[in-house]
């Protein structure tokens, strides 16, 4: 089966720009390159799933704690 874009692409109404607590966040997933929108679905908890601009701040911030907590010595 053909997997359709619409589950996977942030249109412009779906970003959340309010920063989402660590503790909420399950996963993160950058969408396709074909999508008309650069973001990333963030995967709360609950399972609900979000769009992020990957440039919003607080993201950045996010993303610069996961690398140095999963950096291995």
């Amino acid at each position: 089966s053909v997997r359709r874009p619409y589950g996977t692409c942030c249109y412009k109404d779906m970003f959340r720009r309010q920063k989402i607590p660590d503790i909420l966040i399950r996963s993160y997933k950058k969408t396709p390159s074909y999508c008309s929108h650069r973001a990333v679905r963030v995967k709360l908890l609950k399972g609900k799933n979000i769009c992020v601009d990957p440039e919003e701040s607080w993201f950045q911030q996010y993303l610069q704690k996961k690398e140095s907590t999963s950096v291995s010595t």
